[in-house]
């Protein structure tokens, strides 16, 4: 296994397809990131709704640049309860 992929649509609490794709490490940087990403994206635009957004751990350098690579601007950041990392979510411009 290399990475996976989430894809949520949207719903009453957010208007817009969430799409995150992960890869393990050893595998970033050879295009499976982007794969996972691009075939998200491409259903997340069937669902409907207000948008694109995306979810990325604030200690994720490596995520955020992606994200950033690809359009995606931040727009909120928040902290679940127990937790220490803040997640950020981007909006895909």
């Amino acid at each position: 296994m290399m990475g996976c992929s989430t894809v949520r649509p949207p719903d009453g609490e957010t208007p817009a397809a969430t799409v995150i794709a992960r890869t393990l490490p050893g595998f970033r940087g050879r295009g499976f990131g982007t794969a996972l990403y691009e075939r998200g994206l491409a259903h997340a635009r069937t669902l409907g709704g207000d948008g694109v957004e995306t979810v990325v751990l604030a200690s994720s350098g490596e995520g955020l640049r992606f994200a950033s690579a690809r359009g995606f601007t931040e727009v909120e950041r928040y902290v679940l309860p127990g937790d220490t990392v803040a997640f950020v979510t981007l909006r895909l411009g």
